[in-house]
């Protein structure tokens, strides 16, 4: 996009983490923003932090999973904004532990959070977006797209979905003034492990919280990777040097993930004993 100044992004998960950080560098750079979550309370904080910067924040309660509410919201945000330029599909949640212990109820959860929660962003926004002289979808995947990592398969299998969709979509929309990004954050100090499900979940949300929190970036590094890849239509970004390495070993040595696995395992097996 050749300018973001004036124009309207609507941010999926923008009750914190990557959505809040992303909606308020979004601001800096002269976007209005529909800030879109589960939880009130999150919303109206980030509303607050987007009006501090100067710019217009609406928000919206929906449920990504929820297809009917989903196609209420293009309708919804224009009452209040006329018009949409960007789409970021942010929210998601988390799973951690052995495939053969997941609970069906969980992999089910996340596939209509984080596969269902971006095909029906793009299914409700997309003819408005068409509609503009310029626009852009970015869809958020993770390290975990870019290879199947032991001990996240679910997870795994949903993020894999997304950078497949991504990317199958920006080829459609090619000389449209629709561009499509797919991200793939590395592990960032944001609150999607603090919820993890899983049977590692509880131990992964514990570590989130704790003191190695700390070593990790902060959700900005991918905010702002998220707004270059709108302004340069760039078709992929990969954020951290854990996903970078991640990144690397998928190119170099595809599937090749048993060595991964054993040290995944062994930590599983501590944090049960221990």
């Amino acid at each position: 996009m050749q300018r973001l100044e004036g124009r309207v992004a609507v941010i999926t998960g923008a009750g914190s983490g990557i959505g809040r950080v992303t909606a308020q560098r979004l601001a800096r750079r002269g976007c209005d923003l529909a800030l879109v979550d589960l939880k009130p309370d999150g919303l109206e904080e980030t509303a607050r932090l987007v009006e501090a910067e100067g710019r217009r924040a609406t928000t919206h309660l929906a449920d990504v999973s929820d297809a009917e509410r989903m196609a209420e919201l293009p309708d919804e945000v224009r009452e209040h904004h006329d018009v949409v330029h960007v789409l970021v599909n942010n929210a998601g949640i988390t799973s951690v532990g052995a495939f053969a212990e997941e609970r069906l109820e969980d992999m089910r959860l996340l596939v209509d959070v984080n596969v269902w929660g971006v095909v029906h962003g793009c299914r409700a926004f997309l003819p408005v977006l068409k509609q503009q002289d310029e626009a852009h979808i970015v869809n958020v995947s993770s390290m975990a797209g870019l290879m199947g990592l032991p001990h996240t398969a679910t997870y795994a299998l949903t993020k894999g979905a997304v950078k497949a969709f991504s990317e199958a979509l920006r080829g459609e929309l090619a000389g449209t003034s629709v561009g499509v990004s797919v991200v793939f954050p590395g592990t960032h100090r944001t609150g999607i492990a603090a919820g993890a499900r899983g049977a590692d979940g509880a131990r992964i949300a514990k570590v989130s919280q704790g003191p190695l929190a700390v070593l990790m970036p902060p959700p900005s590094f991918v905010a702002r990777r998220i707004v270059k890849a709108i302004a340069k239509d760039q078709p992929r970004a990969v954020v951290g040097p854990d996903a970078r390495v991640i990144d690397l070993a998928s190119r170099v040595a595809p599937g090749r993930t048993r060595l991964i696995g054993r040290v995944t395992g062994r930590l599983s097996s501590h944090g049960a004993d221990g």
